[in-house]
């Protein structure tokens, strides 16, 4: 099995929270708390480019797709749950409920940087640890960033959708020495 990191294609226009509705926190904002995405307004940020992605990601916190791309997301896994936006006059949906893992990343082999205190500041090169893992995934450790399977990566490529780029994680298994 391959794990892929996912980052979003730069090249494509940055679907982002452009007003907030009735006073709502942005920082508050995330896919686990789903009925605050309804209290924010959507846009494009096109000072790179004007190219429209097939996939978004908003804010490091929701990884969504054309509402047109639903039901194909859908044939992926059944567990996905969807909510529905528009970013600009533009129909999007996000995946709500990517599971967020734990103790997943093998600490010794990732390049990590920890605060003075010993807690974990940043994973920059996250190794995994072997294991079955969901199509799309989040880890606790590194939460403002989205992993996937070769499964979503295939489908995402197959179909030439934009907007998701990947980066393969190194798989390793805990050393007992």
């Amino acid at each position: 099995m391959n794990i892929y990191q996912i980052d979003f294609d730069y090249t494509f226009a940055l679907a982002d929270i452009r007003a907030s509705v009735d006073g709502a926190d942005s920082m508050e904002f995330s896919q686990e708390r789903p009925e605050l995405i309804d209290k924010f307004k959507y846009d494009w940020v096109t000072t790179d480019s004007e190219l429209i992605p097939d996939f978004v990601v908003i804010m490091s916190e929701l990884l969504g797709c054309k509402t047109g791309l639903k039901s194909k997301v859908e044939e992926l896994s059944q567990s996905f749950k969807f909510h529905d936006l528009k970013v600009g006059d533009l129909d999007y949906t996000a995946l709500i409920n990517i599971p967020t893992l734990q103790n997943c990343i093998n600490l010794k082999k990732s390049k990590v940087v920890k605060f003075s205190n010993g807690d974990i500041m940043e994973i920059t090169n996250p190794v995994f640890l072997p294991g079955d893992y969901p199509i799309l995934f989040k880890v606790e450790d590194m939460s403002s960033v989205f992993f996937c399977s070769q499964e979503f990566k295939d489908f995402v490529e197959i179909n030439s959708y934009t907007g998701l780029r990947f980066k393969e994680c190194v798989i390793k298994s805990r050393s007992w020495f």
